[in-house]
């Protein structure tokens, strides 16, 4: 068919387009013309002989090309209303049976037969465009078109044609949308082996090209979107799509576009981005392949729903995306990590994709329900939250995801199931939860944990800056990865100091200017966050304002109490092998050092009980004074009791693992602090806690998580992370005391340094330059693998 290009065709196009038939239509003139021209082409048409083919197909071309112009004018000018002339084109093409004539010559053409169904595509899409309601029904249009497109059933097109048959589908599918009443007219009946049996050409034909690239597979994607919504109210459409293959090629399909994803990604990349998924072509077909899965599962009908959804259950996410989730090796030189963290942010990917009422409880049930030898998906990615690696953030990102759905299963497995029996509390303070002056309180205390350097005044950096500037001298050296210049910190760099001064800026939308220290702008997106995480919360069947266990009644009788004491650690115990994972994770480093469950620990020293429940009764005396003094007395023995719990709840103990060649030492917790509030919340509070030994994005990461479950509108959740007035349990820490300490360890670090307020400034440009860095530009992800 590239002959054809190098012909004068698209000249008809172009005149179409050029033609206002406010000018430039006469009704009669028109009709002449289109008379004229079917006339020479069917006088060719009848004359034509095999040896002089080339020339006839060239000249029919040519014809029917002027054809589609007329009626283009002919159908632009009825819109405007310039005519009532009757005698119109259309109405002597479905006279003349003009279509079907060009069909069955179009059968002798030979070699040359792709080119003259090309033409007749274009003419049936200028058909269906401009007068789909009073030709869709007409035989002399409906038959031949049929009979055209049964033609395709069996074939491989080329590009071009194929691309013109998606189209002219695309908008058949439009039209029927339209007039729901002519959807049996494309019903065909073929003949099986099984007997005869209804078929619905035009999503028989769509299924071809759903999968391709570029605009062919994204009409084809559309159009067949179209016939699953009509399939809601045409039960005959519906019962075709169900029992033919139309589930099977979408789910297959996005199975076989996930195994040609990337193996591994950038060592950079922890969170997929837009700008990623457009810059490697192959997330980009998987991602508008699962999509349109999603799309199809919303508006389908319900029996097609289910058969989709049981298809990439059991042919996708169990086969494809689990196996690859928990791949432990790698290719021959790569160790399994990357891969792993590639599988992860695929699926983190996958989450922000799906909707509620798409695919997204089927991902949900994949990661929280099904188990491959006794373990489920969540439980092994929970695990990979430790460390400082890619795995690690990536983990992050995910967790940071799943608490963004602000769905109340997810919520309750990962966070809430561990907290309702309160056994985080001290048992005079589980009534306290749902007492809101605590929480006014909390947002002093926090302010209070600046550290000493950190209070140098904002206009001191400005001036810092200014004088470094005048006098040529660099802020800061930031090397680029694309070549090894350095930009200056300041100018090149294009770091905004405008408003590091007392200033009250609203134009928040500006991306050349910090919002470093704008405390209102600060407060603006807490206030949104929490309003929009409280709408989205409001139809939970609970509130959680409270603790599940009943309450205990005052008892003198100390054996009683120690009794119910003792029925609660196995009821802690029962709750840790209900969440622990799998036993494989169970065999930590620490397994010889702290027993595994809170019965053992009550067998190997049950004198110690009474030693426990005594110091229960300590300090449940201070419940009648709300325990408003703790955290902010001065006294001594105060402090000492803080860093004692401090202490208790968590130690360290040095691990030997590889962190850019060198050995580091990590922080380790206690089992029992995992076991009691849930991995998730234990795991973001130990990387709380190596805040000073941790890169900043793995701190802006974990920040950003813990911002976003505190504004969850559970008070069961946020009294263990917001309110240092609330007395946990001794091997529970809270937020505020891992913060007060870091707070103690930068004091202490930084005390008697002679240039710490350079080290400040220093800081705040970098974090100034960091965030103006991310706003103007992100690195794409590479197609490593």
């Amino acid at each position: 068919m590239s002959w054809l290009r190098s012909t004068s065709l698209s000249f008809a196009r172009q005149l179409s387009r050029s033609l206002d038939p406010r000018h430039d239509y006469e009704p009669q003139a028109c009709y002449n013309s289109f008379c004229k021209h079917w006339q020479q082409a069917n006088d060719i048409i009848i004359k034509s002989q095999p040896k002089h083919l080339h020339d006839d197909v060239l000249g029919v071309v040519n014809h029917l090309e002027q054809l589609g112009t007329l009626l283009v004018l002919e159908a632009r000018a009825k819109e405007i209303n310039t005519t009532n002339n009757h005698a119109t084109c259309l109405e002597y093409l479905l006279v003349e049976n003009l279509l079907d004539k060009l069909y069955e010559w179009a059968c002798c053409t030979g070699k040359y037969e792709n080119a003259v169904r090309l033409e007749q595509l274009k003419l049936y899409g200028i058909l269906i465009s401009h007068y789909s309601t009073q030709i869709i029904a007409a035989e002399p249009f409906l038959r031949p078109l049929l009979k055209l497109l049964s033609g395709f059933r069996n074939e491989l097109s080329s590009p071009n044609l194929e691309n013109q048959l998606v189209t002219v589908l695309n908008q058949l599918c439009v039209a029927l949308m339209q007039n729901m009443k002519f959807l049996d007219l494309f019903f065909l009946t073929t003949h099986t082996q099984d007997g005869s049996q209804a078929e619905f050409i035009i999503v028989r034909l769509l299924l071809a090209s759903v999968h391709r690239e570029g605009s062919t597979g994204s009409a084809a994607r559309d159009a067949l979107l179209l016939c699953a919504n009509m399939s809601s109210r045409c039960t005959q459409l519906a019962e075709y799509m169900l029992t033919g293959n139309t589930c099977p090629v979408l789910a297959t399909g996005l199975s076989g576009l996930y195994s040609l994803l990337p193996r591994t990604l950038s060592e950079k990349v922890h969170r997929l981005t837009p700008d990623d998924v457009n810059n490697v072509n192959k997330l980009t077909l998987f991602i508008d392949s699962l999509e349109f899965c999603n799309a199809v599962a919303q508006v389908a009908h319900p029996s097609i729903k289910k058969h989709l959804l049981d298809l990439l259950y059991q042919g996708f996410l169990v086969p494809v995306m689990g196996p690859a989730l928990l791949q432990t090796k790698g290719g021959p030189l790569q160790s399994g990590a990357g891969e792993q963290a590639a599988a992860m942010a695929y699926l983190e990917l996958v989450l922000r994709c799906v909707t509620r009422r798409g695919l997204l409880k089927a991902v949900l049930h994949f990661l929280f329900v099904y188990e491959y030898d006794g373990v489920r998906i969540v439980d092994v990615l929970l695990k990979r939250l430790e460390g400082n690696s890619q795995l690690s953030l990536v983990s992050l990102s995910l967790m940071e995801t799943l608490v963004d759905l602000n769905c109340e299963d997810v919520m309750i497995d990962l966070v809430l199931k561990h907290l309702l029996n309160g056994h985080h509390l001290m048992v005079n303070q589980r009534h306290k939860i749902s007492d809101p002056e605590p929480y006014r309180e909390a947002a002093v205390a926090f302010l209070s944990l600046t550290p000493r350097c950190c209070t140098r005044a904002l206009e001191k950096t400005k001036e810092w800056v200014d004088e470094l500037a005048h006098t040529g001298r660099r802020v800061l050296d930031f090397k680029q990865d694309d070549d090894s210049k350095r930009i200056n910190g300041y100018h090149d760099g294009g770091i905004a100091m405008k408003n590091l001064v007392h200033e009250v800026r609203f134009n928040y939308g500006n991306p050349n200017e910090t919002l470093y220290a704008n405390y209102h702008a600060y407060l603006c997106d807490a206030r949104f966050e929490i309003v929009s995480r409280t709408i989205a919360c409001l139809n939970w069947s609970s509130k959680y304002h409270n603790v599940t266990s009943p309450k205990r009644e005052t008892n003198n009788n100390t054996k009683e109490t120690r009794e119910m004491d003792i029925h609660a650690l196995k009821e802690q115990d029962s709750l840790i092998s209900c969440t622990s994972g799998y036993d494989t994770l169970k065999n930590s480093d620490t397994s010889e050092k702290e027993p595994h469950s809170l019965t053992s620990l009550l067998e190997q020293e049950t004198e110690k009980v009474n030693a426990d429940l005594k110091e229960q009764d300590c300090v449940s005396l201070g419940e009648s004074s709300d325990y408003e003094s703790f955290r902010y007395k001065e006294e001594n023995d105060d402090d000492n009791f803080v860093e004692d719990i401090f202490k208790k709840s968590f130690y360290r103990i040095d691990n030997a693992m590889e962190f850019d060649g060198d050995m580091t030492s990590v922080r380790s917790w206690k089992a029992s602090a995992e076991s009691i509030i849930g991995p998730l919340l234990s795991s973001l509070l130990k990387k709380v806690a190596s805040f000073l030994e941790s890169e900043v994005m793995v701190n802006g990461r974990v920040t950003s998580v813990v911002s976003k479950l505190v504004s969850l509108p559970t008070p069961l959740l946020t009294s263990l992370l917001l309110c240092p007035n609330f007395v946990l349990q001794p091997n529970v820490p809270s937020l505020y005391q891992i913060l007060n300490k870091l707070r103690e360890e930068v004091d202490e670090l930084t005390n008697g340094l002679a240039n710490t307020m350079e080290l400040v400034d220093k800081a705040r440009v970098f974090l100034i330059q960091r965030e103006m860095a991310l706003v103007n530009s992100r690195a794409p992800a590479s197609e490593d693998g």
